[in-house]
């Protein structure tokens, strides 16, 4: 089952990528006080536990590393730091062009990391469960979306995430998300796009296709 904590901890980076750190201390500090009052039954609660500690210090101690989490060598229930245009292993660096969009033509699998800084990001494959896509634009996946995508992640708040087939665990824009049971079931596993309402929460909407009528012109 997909642990609902992701979601805060997801935030809690996006905040502290954006520069509130104010925020990002905020939430890492529930964040250690839950799991201390409650221990997680999880195997890997204690090492999640001791990495919150460690991030909490890190931002609090307003060192160089605070405005971006260290690299991720977890498995995909944790969240994991995205470096710059790179996918964490197995993964091969994808082929981006110079300018645009970054694009990825191989599936992405449970527990690895694209991250397109500074532009959109386009996955002309399916995105498995655990996988993650950041990007500080667009995102836009041509194939099923079942693991986590968060658009506008350095607080563009007019980015979108477009799919075909819409089935994250975890999809948002900027500080705004979703989670699975979020998605309106009509959507569920439909063309879809998410954006950020106006009261800054995720909304989701039918990705619709024009249609050609009568006979095209020659």
């Amino acid at each position: 089952m997909f642990d609902p904590l992701f979601a805060t901890e997801t935030m809690a980076e996006l905040s502290a990528r954006q520069g509130r750190l104010a925020d990002a201390v905020s939430i890492y500090r529930h964040l250690v006080g839950a799991s201390e009052t409650a221990p997680a039954e999880s195997p890997d609660g204690g090492a999640r536990l001791e990495k919150w500690k460690a991030r909490l210090a890190e931002l609090e101690g307003g060192g160089a590393g605070a405005a971006a989490p260290a690299p991720a060598r977890a498995p995909a229930a944790e969240v994991a730091s995205p470096q710059r245009d790179e996918v964490a292993p197995p993964l091969a660096r994808a082929n981006a062009p110079a300018r645009g969009a970054l694009v990825v033509h191989e599936p992405v699998r449970s527990g690895q990391i694209i991250y397109a800084e500074g532009r959109d990001l386009i996955v002309v494959a399916p995105v498995h469960p655990g996988a993650q896509l950041l990007a500080d634009g667009n995102i836009h996946v041509y194939g099923p979306l079942k693991g986590r995508a968060v658009a506008g992640a350095h607080g563009a708040r007019d980015a979108q995430v477009f799919c075909l087939a819409l089935e994250p665990e975890l999809v948002g824009v900027d500080t705004g998300y979703a989670m699975s049971d979020d998605i309106p079931p009509a959507l569920w596993g439909a063309p879809a796009r998410v954006f950020l309402t106006p009261e800054g929460t995720c909304g989701v909407g039918a990705l619709s296709f024009g249609k050609r009528s009568g006979t095209p012109r020659l």
